[in-house]
C-alpha cells in the first residue's frame, strides 16, 4: 500500500516537473493566425490545384441566373359593362364575363424556337420516333461506305432533359451495368454509352450539375445550362471558367471531332482505325444528335475511322462533336430496346448519357 502511494506521489511529482509553461496570450494569438493561414492555403490547393476525386456524392455546382426555361404569362381581358332590362322600369348592369386566361410562351424559349418539332400535347411514339409538347426524337439507320450507323436527332424544351446516369446509381470505380439496364432504371427515352469514367482515375466528371472529379485527362466536352456545348483540348481547358459559365455536364474520353466546326484529320487519340463508335453532335442550344456506328462485323458494318466520323458530323451540319466510349461499349437504346447491333453483344460500362421527357405523365 505504501509502495503504491509512493509511486502515485512520484507520478504526480514527475508530472509537475514536466508541465510546460503556458505561452503569453499575444504569442497564442499569433500561433492561431499562423495555423488558420496554413489551413486556408491547404484548402486553396485542394480546391484549385490538387486533383480531387469526390466519391459517391458530387459537389453541387451553382446554376447561372439566366436560363432558357419556358416562362408562362397569364393575361385576362374584362368586358365593358352592358345595361340589361330585368323587369319593367328596372335597369341593372350585368357582371363582366372575363375571357379565358391565355398562356403565352416565351418567344426566346426552345419551346417556341422548335415549335414545329413538338406536338400540341399529344404523345406520338413509334419504333423510330417520339414527340410530345416538350421533346422530339427521331432515329434513322443510314449507311456510309462500309459502315452502318444510327442517327438520333434530338430537340429539347429544357436542358434538364439531357441527363446522365451511373451504373447502380452510384459514382465509383468498378461499378458497371448494361447500357439498356441503366437506361430502363432511369426512364430514358433515348440512351447511349457514356465516357466509361470508372475505368480511369483521371478525367473531368460533371454530371447533372454535380462535380465528381476535376482531374484533367484529355479533350473535354462540356454541356452548359444554356444548352451550348463546346469541346476543349486539355492544354486550353480552364476549370474555373466552365464552372463560372455554368457547366451542366462534362465528359472526358474524346477526342474532339470538329475544330471550330471544321472536319479534322489529326486527333488526340491513337484509336483511329475502323471501329464501332458512339459520339455526340451539337447544332445549337436545344438541338443535338447521337451517332452510333456499328463495326467489327464483316458483311454488315466495319465501323468508322475518326477522320470518317469527323467528316460525318461536318456533313450533318454540327458545329461541335465529340467521341465517347466505343468498341464493344458502343450501344444505343430507345425506350426498352437496343437499337444497334453491338459488337459481341456489347459490355457492361459505368455510365450513360440519356434523354428524358420531364413533362410527360
Amino acid at each position: 500500500m505504501n509502495v503504491n502511494r509512493e509511486g502515485h506521489e512520484n507520478e504526480k511529482a514527475g508530472r509537475g516537473k514536466n508541465t510546460p509553461r503556458l505561452l503569453p496570450l499575444p504569442w497564442v494569438i499569433v500561433l492561431d493566425l499562423v495555423l488558420i493561414g496554413a489551413g486556408l492555403i491547404v484548402f486553396a490547393l485542394f480546391h484549385h490545384v490538387l486533383p480531387r476525386d469526390i466519391q459517391t456524392s458530387g459537389l453541387a455546382l451553382p446554376r447561372p441566373t439566366t436560363t432558357r426555361v419556358m416562362t408562362p404569362a397569364a393575361t385576362t381581358t374584362t368586358a365593358s359593362p352592358t345595361p340589361t332590362t330585368m323587369a319593367a322600369g328596372t335597369t341593372t348592369t350585368a357582371a363582366a364575363t372575363p375571357e379565358p386566361t391565355e398562356t403565352t410562351i416565351d418567344p426566346d424559349s426552345w419551346t417556341a424556337k422548335f415549335a414545329d418539332q413538338f406536338t400540341d400535347g399529344d404523345i406520338i411514339q413509334t419504333e423510330t420516333e417520339y414527340r410530345s409538347a416538350n421533346l422530339a426524337v427521331t432515329i434513322q439507320q443510314q449507311q456510309r461506305g462500309d459502315a452502318v450507323f444510327y442517327l438520333a436527332d434530338v430537340y429539347l424544351s429544357d436542358i434538364e432533359q439531357f441527363r446522365t446516369a451511373f451504373a447502380s446509381g452510384v459514382y465509383g470505380r468498378g461499378l458497371t451495368d448494361d447500357v439498356l439496364d441503366i437506361a430502363v432504371e432511369n426512364a430514358a427515352i433515348l440512351a447511349m454509352s457514356g465516357d466509361y469514367y470508372g475505368i480511369r482515375d483521371q478525367g473531368i466528371v460533371i454530371r447533372n450539375g454535380e462535380l465528381y472529379r476535376d482531374v484533367l485527362f484529355d479533350d473535354v466536352l462540356v454541356l452548359y445550362y444554356d444548352g451550348s456545348m463546346e469541346t476543349t483540348e486539355a492544354r486550353a481547358f480552364d476549370m474555373d471558367r466552365i464552372l463560372t459559365e455554368g457547366a451542366w455536364q462534362a465528359w472526358s474520353f474524346g477526342p474532339m471531332l470538329l475544330d471550330q466546326g471544321q472536319p479534322m484529320t489529326t486527333f488526340n487519340s491513337r484509336v483511329d482505325p475502323d471501329n464501332p463508335r458512339s459520339a455526340i453532335g451539337y447544332y445549337e442550344p436545344g438541338h443535338y444528335c447521337f451517332v452510333l456506328v456499328d463495326g467489327r462485323q464483316q458483311g454488315y458494318s466495319n465501323g468508322m475511322t475518326l477522320t470518317e466520323l469527323s467528316q460525318l458530323f461536318y456533313d450533318l451540319g454540327c458545329t461541335a462533336a465529340y467521341n465517347l466510349d466505343g468498341g464493344q461499349s458502343a450501344v444505343l437504346t430507345f425506350f426498352d430496346q437496343t437499337v444497334n447491333q453491338p459488337y459481341k453483344g456489347g459490355r457492361e460500362i459505368s455510365d450513360i448519357l440519356y434523354i428524358s421527357d420531364l413533362g410527360a405523365n
